[in-house]
């Protein structure tokens, strides 16, 4: 038993890579978390972030703006979107100032997403504050028009959770794939006539057609469950099928980079769990540090959960669509290229 075990043991480090990667996998899945849980913590970590937007254009508007920012405090950030910067996501709330605001009768709307509680109240506070610095004279009765948009976490997650379980159901497709190669599966198939990047695209296809399954299905359970029901069907489809390729793509790219079965076992969940930690699917983005946040923004499972939100909320992502057609196709060029060098 003691020689078998020695045996296993010998076996585990003959690849010397795959067996660093397997022990530092946690302790650098650890590290992600217990930063955001860090930044939680911390005093100065979680803000919220406000955004203003001025419709009036009035001076008594910009006082009221002005007066926001200045009674920003320690978490809750506040930052003016004019025009050609209204895209919103990421905060928690939005106060428009609509056209006709003057100091005599101010009313303003409050856009709360609300993904945690006390984010409508902090904005509600910090509206009612600003009035009072304003308009420090006489203040008037301000009044606010509050309205909930509900749903930010869910509606993100419901993209993100499929991913996750689409990126580990990829890659265990594609460590499967490894394990026939080197059973001599490419030998066979190259017998026959099929070339080594017809196997590697039919491969591609495949997986991309049960990662949208996967993802199809849950997003179906989404709308008749919990009523996030696509205002653009078109969009929806767009942003699923792209997202699976993009998986699928990325996967086989990286198991023909790996070379190796153990080594891409080792690497494939370490790959996927970072992936979701950063991207949003695990943790939504708007919960993590700023600068962790900003990079997951670069990751493909974030343009993913981009259009496919985008798409339940009636609107077509063309930069995360062409972000997920951009890492789609050099992930497959990569992938062929490696099953070209792998018959030589």
């Amino acid at each position: 038993m003691i020689t078998l075990t020695l045996a296993m043991l010998r076996s585990f480090v003959a690849d010397r890579i795959a067996a660093l990667l397997t022990l530092v996998a946690p302790i650098a899945f650890f590290s992600l978390i217990a930063l955001f849980y860090r930044h939680l913590e911390a005093t100065d970590g979680f803000r919220f972030e406000i955004a203003v937007v001025d419709d009036s254009g009035s001076s008594d508007a910009r006082l009221f703006v002005q007066a926001m920012e200045s009674c920003a405090m320690q978490r809750v950030h506040v930052s003016e979107l004019r025009d050609g910067q209204m895209d919103n996501r990421g905060m928690l709330a939005t106060v428009r100032i609509p056209d006709g605001f003057s100091r005599i009768d101010p009313h303003v709307l409050l856009e709360a997403a609300s993904p945690l509680p006390g984010a409508s109240d902090a904005a509600l506070q910090l509206v009612n504050a600003a009035n009072a610095r304003a308009f420090a004279v006489n203040v008037p009765v301000l009044s606010v028009q509050i309205t909930s948009l509900d749903g930010m976490l869910v509606r993100g997650s419901a993209a993100g959770i499929a991913l996750i379980f689409i990126m580990f159901s990829s890659a265990s497709i594609a460590s499967r794939s490894l394990g026939d190669d080197a059973l001599g599966l490419q030998d066979r198939l190259r017998s026959l006539g099929i070339s080594a990047a017809s196997s590697t695209a039919a491969r591609i296809v495949a997986i991309s057609v049960i990662a949208w399954c996967q993802l199809a299905l849950t997003l179906a359970w989404a709308a008749a469950v919990f009523h996030l029901v696509p205002s653009s069907v078109f969009a929806l489809a767009c942003a699923s099928g792209i997202a699976a390729v993009s998986s699928a793509a990325f996967f086989v790219a990286l198991a023909g980079l790996c070379g190796s079965r153990a080594r891409f076992l080792a690497i494939a969940p370490v790959i996927t769990l970072v992936l979701s930690a950063l991207s949003g699917s695990m943790i939504p983005r708007i919960l993590l540090p700023k600068t962790i946040a900003s990079v997951g923004g670069w990751l493909f499972p974030a343009w993913a959960i981009d259009a496919c939100s985008a798409a339940i909320d009636g609107r077509f992502d063309v930069r995360s669509i062409g972000l997920l057609v951009a890492i789609s196709v050099g992930s497959t060029v990569v992938a062929l290229a490696c099953a070209r060098r792998s018959v030589r």
